[in-house]
């Protein structure tokens, strides 16, 4: 999916003050398992390296938003990030 438009930014402090989208931002099946593909290779790289990766994600208000981090779980629904904080995968856009 390509992003298009003013990219904000933001620090995993700051996501308990955000509301994410109710509806998945990617649409199609395979870019679903694309997705999920690089949610888990971030998780692997973050496990093993400490790496960190830039999350691109939309919140309620239909704003992209990046946060550059480390990824240290995904659960069924979610990607964990350090303390705890979470992000809904169905908002995340990318992962690079």
């Amino acid at each position: 999916m390509e992003i298009t438009g003013k990219i904000h930014s933001t620090k995993k402090e700051f996501l308990y003050a955000l509301k994410f989208t109710q509806e998945d931002v990617i649409k199609t099946r395979q870019e679903k398992e694309l997705r999920l593909y690089a949610i888990n290779r971030a998780m692997r790289s973050g496990n093993a390296v400490k790496n960190k990766v830039r999350i691109y994600f939309k919140d309620s208000l239909n704003r992209v938003i990046f946060i550059y981090t480390t990824v240290w779980g995904v659960t069924k629904n979610d990607v964990i990030l350090k303390k705890g904080v979470t992000i809904p995968i169905k908002s995340i856009i990318e992962i690079d």
